[in-house]
């Protein structure tokens, strides 16, 4: 049997691969694992939260997909820094909601992809705008293994699906 790839999660990887931030380019996981090497970071890992599915008429379903994306940056190297700045807390916003100097949001953030391109499927898949983009900062002391110290940021947000019902198959 051949192995499953979403094909939702795997249609974001690739906008991210192709228009996100540049030091998360070929870095995406899918699914969100407890341990990472401290030297593959930093890393992007996108999951499911849950789906709500509707009847969007008598023909079709819609599926309401929440989505998590999780960047994790190594911060463990600036513990003998001076603590004017955490270095990594800002690489995570740049990744996540980097701004211009008009404090613009930048396209190459993960949030102004979301933005620019909420078509992913002709109408048929799209980041959804009449929902909230839920971003929340943090640390993650030991969270994703021993002796690992990170930033951390999670991104919520919804991509809508519809589809025809099974029965109205061809």
């Amino acid at each position: 049997m051949a192995r499953y790839e979403d094909p939702i999660l795997h249609r974001i990887v690739n906008l991210m691969d192709e228009h996100g931030p540049e030091n998360l380019k070929g870095k995406w996981g899918v699914g969100d694992p407890i341990v990472v090497e401290v030297q593959a970071l930093p890393k992007a890992f996108i999951s499911y939260d849950n789906v709500m599915i509707s009847d969007a008429s008598s023909s079709d379903l819609r599926f309401n997909n929440n989505i998590v994306i999780s960047v994790v940056v190594d911060m463990k190297r600036e513990f003998s820094a001076p603590t004017k700045r955490v270095e990594s807390h800002e690489q995570v916003i740049e990744m996540i909601a980097g701004r211009d100097d008009n404090m613009n949001i930048r396209e190459d953030s993960i949030v102004g992809c979301l933005r620019k391109y909420q078509d992913l499927e002709n109408g048929k898949l799209w980041i959804e705008i009449g929902t909230e983009t839920e971003i929340d900062y943090g640390l993650g002391i030991e969270k994703r293994g021993p002796g690992i110290m990170t930033a951390e940021g999670l991104i919520r947000f919804q991509v809508t699906l519809d589809q025809i019902k099974p029965e109205y198959y061809a």
